[in-house]
């Protein structure tokens, strides 16, 4: 197999242990900001060696001697892969401690936890709601505001600024926005994009080439991954991210569907085992702050029944 490094990837990793070596050099805490100032993937890179460098508990023991600090405008010394190779393997070694690592967290900035929410106050006076078990990662620079939604749903309240637009990536869907209020879900069906004040601007692959919807109050754009198939529609107010509220509204949805929803809600596991019951439909608000009574509500009508007898598994069948 070939061995294709990424170069950033090394230099951020020579960066982090150089520093991790050298912690009161005041020239060499300089350099590296001028190397993540230089460029947006530089200073993306560190900030997720950091990320790996606190997943390890920081307990690597480093080789006792020091790599020379690099000088401007030269990049850090090139470490040993021995060194490099340091940091991996804590990284698999606290993995081996974990039950279930979820790995996909390890690129977020920010996440919230099952049946919490979580609110984040961005630098550019901008406001981040996440719903429950949701990712998402920041790139914000002097050209552009950027957000990626990694996992689950968010609402976001965007500061105006002319001069920085505000991008936020879920999947294959790209939002710009300048200022407004609106919901991204990402979700293994595709991503919806809800409007609830002001205009965004989304953008959907399609099969010859991209394609630039323009949302405004009240619309949802609907892409589904599979297919990928782009719908817009109106909703009503109350509708648009009721989670804010812990309600799921289903309004002619599958089981299947609103099943997928009560995950991000319910710890442990939920599982459907009849293929029929789980294409029939249902339209219910239901309450996300009980996720196993609003199971119970949403299968009853639909002639299912819940087994709870194995420990953290919610079982879905069809009755006999």
């Amino acid at each position: 197999m070939t061995d294709n490094p990424n170069p950033i990837w090394e230099t951020a990793l020579d960066w982090l242990l150089l520093i991790q070596e050298n912690p009161h050099d005041p020239e060499l805490t300089e350099r590296l900001n001028n190397w993540r100032a230089s460029a947006p993937e530089h200073d993306a890179a560190y900030r997720k060696a950091l990320k790996v460098w606190s997943l390890s508990g920081e307990a690597l023991t480093l080789p006792a001697e020091a790599a020379p600090a690099p000088r401007a405008p030269r990049p850090p010394p090139r470490l040993s892969r021995r060194k490099r190779a340091l940091v991996g393997a804590a990284v698999a070694a606290s993995a081996l401690l974990m039950w279930g690592p979820d790995w996909q967290a390890m690129q977020a900035d920010y996440r919230s936890p099952a049946a919490e929410h979580r609110t984040v106050a961005l630098s550019d006076g901008s406001q981040m709601l996440l719903d429950s078990n949701t990712l998402a990662d920041i790139q914000f620079n002097p050209e552009q505001r950027e957000v990626t939604l990694l996992r689950g749903q968010a609402f976001f309240s965007v500061k105006p600024d002319a001069d920085r637009a505000f991008y936020v990536n879920a999947g294959d869907v790209r939002v710009r926005v300048t200022g407004t209020a609106f919901a991204v879900s990402l979700g293994e069906n595709g991503v919806d994009v809800s409007v609830e004040s002001g205009t965004v601007a989304v953008q959907t692959p399609q099969a010859s080439a991209s394609a630039m919807h323009l949302l405004g109050h009240g619309d949802q754009l609907h892409f589904t991954a599979n297919d990928r198939h782009t719908r817009i529609v109106q909703l009503p107010i109350e509708q648009i991210a009721p989670w804010r509220q812990w309600q799921l509204v289903a309004v002619d949805q599958s089981l299947d569907d609103v099943i997928m929803q009560l995950r991000r809600y319910q710890p442990g596991l939920i599982l459907l085992t009849d293929k029929a019951l789980g294409q029939r439909r249902i339209t219910a608000a239901l309450n996300l702050r009980d996720p196993k009574s609003a199971l119970q509500a949403a299968i009853v009508p639909l002639g299912g029944r819940l087994h709870d007898s194995v420990p953290y598994t919610l079982i879905v069948s069809a009755k006999p």
